[in-house]
């Protein structure tokens, strides 16, 4: 039987396989919605992987000690990871999409292997800055992993900073993801763009 779904904020809950967008405009906006989703499944006994730029995850780890959170064990006890995004995305310095959904594959089975049957996979996507790949390129990418995700034990957050990404990415994103946070407010995507001819485009607030 798979896990809590609560999302942690706003009384929200997600369902596992869903692939969401989160934009932001401060890390403070980012922390009052992403902290908490952090924390209920660490609080739920869910395996929370954080793959962020350093500023990013500082302020996790700020947020989450002020709400109590004993950073040394669950990180040491393997329940909280935090993982650097030029890891995750960057192949010496280039984008290897393969690379990283294999990455994406190799985290689940450890969860498995581990006792943890669900993940909460939350990524800061700002080294989309200076434009280091093309917005086609991650669009393509999002899209395959929207369908990865939806067959997966695992919901996943995408988190754009709009000081940091340009508006073409934020396009992409919107047309990649079912759902989507703005703000403080989660909702079914209205921009989102199925891969799958046919399928419905628009959804209702959730």
């Amino acid at each position: 039987m798979l896990s809590s779904t609560e999302f942690g904020y706003g009384g929200y809950a997600f369902s596992w396989g869903d692939h969401i967008c989160a934009i932001f405009d401060s890390h403070v906006q980012q922390m009052e919605v992403m902290a908490p989703f952090v924390a209920a499944g660490l609080r739920a006994e869910q395996r929370c992987a954080w793959i962020a730029p350093g500023d990013s995850t500082e302020a996790l780890r700020q947020a989450l000690g002020d709400m109590g959170g004993d950073l040394p064990t669950l990180e040491a006890s393997g329940q909280l990871l935090l993982l650097s995004e030029v890891d995750f995305y960057l192949r010496e310095g280039v984008f290897d999409p393969d690379r990283t959904l294999d990455l994406l594959q190799a985290l689940l089975e450890n969860n498995q292997r581990e006792g943890y049957p669900t993940m909460r996979l939350a990524t800061d996507v700002s080294w989309l800055c200076c434009g280091r790949i093309e917005a086609q390129a991650w669009e393509n990418f999002e899209t395959r992993l929207t369908e990865q995700v939806s067959e997966r034990p695992m919901v996943m957050v995408c988190q754009y900073d709009r000081r940091q990404v340009t508006g073409d990415m934020i396009v992409a994103a919107l047309r990649t993801h079912p759902a989507v946070i703005l703000g403080d407010t989660f909702r079914s995507n209205p921009f989102y763009q199925p891969a799958a001819a046919g399928a419905p485009g628009v959804g209702e607030i959730l």
